[in-house]
């Protein structure tokens, strides 16, 4: 809390010991039931398998209920606590406060204290006695000081009572959520109560208590929820397990329709609160992160199976069929229809009701994504006879942002991991179709819902979790590998001429920002350099088409061949600040060189464009990848250990890659020239194979070099110093072109101070050539 007022402490009662005692005796007597419980259960005779399950529930509850118990026992610890903390305070701030009133004092609600003596009445008695003015004058002094200093001590014993107060609370809170969650209203629940609770809300009846029931059992703490989202096991207690799998099994007879429309017939108050309690249900219940342990062993999970029979159903069979009202044709393909498309489309709406962070990792969702594109993947290559154009795409798409946001369903969607739970006894989950059913099809304007999935597919390719960072690798990696494999198929749809950039502008978007960190990757660069892991081998070959893919958008391939060059930039940095030893650097930076040039190369070459035309639009790109005010830094790779404020000596592993949480470092015009002095400079007698300015690439080099905190003083290198200005500051490129007259004389010059200063650059250059020759012996 605030400061409390003065009024507040005065008025306190601090009673939480006077609490203590009962809490405590609740808690004995809760130990007390539990060992009489367990010992009738103990003395039963009998004995099979039924003893075993009875010994095993008994243990159950004893040691829940002991857990119990001692949250009642950390309350009781908190009011003590509470009562000897605040009581002294409460009772030192009443009693000086009574002591200042009575001496003549006033303390305000603010606890400022005022000297209130009658000085000129004091004045008239003295009757000009100087002895007696001069002492009064004295005692005007010494109160006015005794009222300061009362004033600093009353407000800082106020501070430390608001604080203490607060403290408590939390203690108090704490002890009481814990309670909340163990207390009988949570531990009593069973398969029988739930269904009495199903048989209420069917009929259009409930109560307050059935309502709560519901939320308690589906209710995670932010930790557990946290744990979700990560991917670990979640414990959830025996009792509402079982309450949940109950009240799931009671649905196995009802039809998807039949649960959209349980608790119709509540008060609108309550309806909302019973479809949220139902969604969550089946999210958490389908979940194999949700387990209950008993003895240190699991013995239930969630998952698939534990699902009403038609909504598995759903998520399990073919979507698809062949249409029985219409024919085939040779001509015109097959037809085909989604038999359950208004389920399908109930569900989702449902779904909606739910609470999102409940869905994680759940069966649910896996299956929801796995229908979405075998729907999107059938009725691109099918007709579909819709009553209204594109309404099965449409499905698709929200169907796919419904669960788009389970990063861990995702994941398992495009790299086929946990997915066997989403085919029927017998089939077999294939992730490459699913991939191409979801990136290779014309969205027709239905397209958030694939964004969406890419976009979560690499929400944490620089996480810090080793686990969310692996599988953000793997997601960008199956991605990637489809694309790298099947570019003429994205590029040319249907075997027309339109790409997925033209008519999925916000998917290919969305595909290049999740694989723009793993560009190093791709050409080989070890994941530790980046801190990007998971992402698997990729032909070498194969990576210009990657960048065919992507630059089949303008803004997609703005953004990609910004994190290419940002990365080459970073690159020749660390070659230059490591004592030019790492020769691989130069042929790592020739590849993604050459894959982003031939990449263009290859996507403008699809569309029949003139020469004049390609290198214009290539023009145009490049131009804009240089574009300083543009810079936003998502999505882009960053090398540890390249400098911009950081240490050269931390170990690879884990960095950022979100390039503006540098702020004013990276805001630095020279910084920024700096990250795109690798970019290729274009013009009409420019060689389109990709080489670069061999001058431009030194030049990009030194800069780094020099943006390094601490840097040595280069200006005093003998071989460098009439390329900095006389305060020891790189001179731009285009001076330095000029200090012999002109680029055909100076560049020369420069190239060869450069290798004098930097002798391993000979390797480099020719790590950089290697590295293009590589592409080039992979002709398209």
């Amino acid at each position: 809390m605030a400061v409390p007022s003065k009024s507040t402490v005065l008025n306190w009662i601090v009673d939480l010991g006077y609490l203590a005692p009962t809490i405590e005796s609740i808690a004995k007597g809760i130990r007390d039931n539990a060992s009489t419980m367990y010992k009738t259960i103990d003395g039963l005779n009998w004995s099979g398998k039924g003893r075993v399950g009875a010994d095993g529930r008994a243990e159950r509850e004893r040691q829940q209920m002991g857990v119990l118990a001692d949250a009642f026992d950390e309350l009781a610890t908190a009011c003590r606590n509470g009562q000897a903390r605040l009581e002294p305070m409460v009772t030192s701030a009443r009693q000086t406060v009574a002591v200042l009133t009575g001496d003549g004092y006033q303390v305000a609600e603010n606890w400022y204290v005022t000297d209130k003596y009658n000085y000129p009445a004091a004045l008239v008695l003295a009757r000009g006695n100087q002895q007696q003015t001069d002492q009064i004058n004295q005692l005007q002094t010494d109160r006015s000081n005794e009222a300061a200093n009362q004033t600093v001590a009353l407000q800082r014993l106020a501070a430390d009572i608001g604080i203490a107060d607060d403290e408590v609370a939390t203690a108090i809170s704490t002890a009481l959520a814990a309670i909340e969650q163990l207390s009988p209203a949570s531990a009593g629940l069973n398969p029988i109560l739930a269904q009495h609770d199903l048989d209420a809300w069917k009929s259009g009846k409930s109560t307050p208590d059935q309502l709560e029931r519901l939320r308690l059992a589906t209710q995670l703490t932010p930790d557990q929820l946290q744990d979700l989202l990560n991917g670990k096991a979640v414990n959830l207690p025996q009792e509402r397990y079982d309450y949940l799998r109950g009240l799931l099994r009671g649905m196995d007879s009802m039809s998807v329709s039949d649960l959209a429309q349980l608790g119709d017939k509540l008060p609108p108050d309550q309806q909302g609160t019973l479809k949220t309690g139902v969604v969550d249900a089946m999210q958490l219940m389908s979940n194999p992160q949700i387990e209950t342990v008993g003895d240190g062993t699991v013995e239930d999970r969630g998952g698939m199976i534990q699902l009403p029979t038609q909504v598995r159903n759903l998520l399990q069979e073919n979507p698809v069929r062949r249409s029985e009202k219409y024919g085939s044709s040779e001509f015109i393909g097959n037809f085909i229809d989604v038999p359950h498309e208004a389920d399908f489309a109930t569900f989702v709406d449902l779904l909606g009701k739910g609470t999102p962070a409940l869905a994680q990792g759940s069966d649910l969702d896996r299956g929801l994504l796995k229908q979405g594109a075998e729907i999107a993947g059938a009725s691109a290559v099918n007709l579909v006879p819709d009553p209204k154009p594109h309404s099965v795409t449409d499905l698709a798409d929200r169907m796919l942002a419904r669960a788009g946001s389970d990063r861990l369903a995702v994941h398992d969607l495009l790299y086929g991991t946990n997915m066997q739970c989403t085919v029927t006894e017998g089939g077999h989950y294939d992730a490459p179709s699913h991939v191409a059913d979801i990136i290779g099809r014309d969205w027709h304007g239905h397209e958030d819902g694939v964004t969406k999935v890419i976009q979560t597919a690499g929400q944490y390719s620089m996480s810090t979790d080793p686990t969310l960072n692996r599988q953000a690798g793997e997601s960008a990696w199956a991605l990637a590998s489809y694309a790298s494999t099947h570019s003429n198929d994205l590029l040319h749809l249907d075997g027309g001429d339109y790409s997925i950039g033209r008519v999925n502008p916000d998917m290919t978007k969305a595909l290049g920002q999740t694989l723009a960190t793993y560009i190093p990757t791709m050409v080989g660069v070890p994941s530790d350099m980046f801190g990007a892991h998971g992402f698997g081998e990729i032909d070498p070959a194969n990576v210009k088409n990657v960048f065919a893919v992507i630059d089949s958008n303008k803004d997609a391939a703005v953004d990609f061949n910004r994190a290419a060059y940002v990365t080459i930039a970073q690159m020749n940095q660390s070659f230059g600040i490591h004592g030019g030893t790492d020769y691989a650097l130069g042929e790592w930076a020739g590849r993604i060189d050459a894959a982003a040039q031939s990449g263009m190369q290859l996507e403008l070459d699809g569309r029949k464009l003139d020469q004049a035309t390609q290198l214009k639009y290539e023009q145009t790109i490049f131009d804009s990848v240089k574009d300083i005010a543009a810079f936003g830094g998502k999505h882009i790779p960053r090398i540890a250990g390249a400098g911009l404020g950081e240490s050269l000596t931390m170990p690879l592993g884990f960095t950022l890659s979100d390039f503006t949480e540098l702020g004013v470092k990276v805001a630095a015009p020279e910084v920024k020239n700096w990250l795109f002095g690798a970019v290729p400079e274009l013009g009409p007698t420019a060689d389109l194979d990709g080489y670069g300015s061999q001058a431009k690439r030194f030049y990009n080099i030194l800069e780094g070099m020099t943006l390094v905190p601490d840097h040595p003083e280069y200006s005093q290198d003998p071989n460098l110093r009439r390329y900095f200005d006389g305060e020891g500051k790189l001179l731009s490129f285009e001076t330095i072109e000029k200090l012999d007259g002109t680029p055909e004389s100076s560049l020369p010059k420069f190239k060869e101070s450069m290798k004098k200063f930097l002798p391993g650059l000979l390797a480099f250059e020719n790590g950089w050539d290697n590295g293009h020759s590589q592409s080039e012996q992979h002709p398209r």
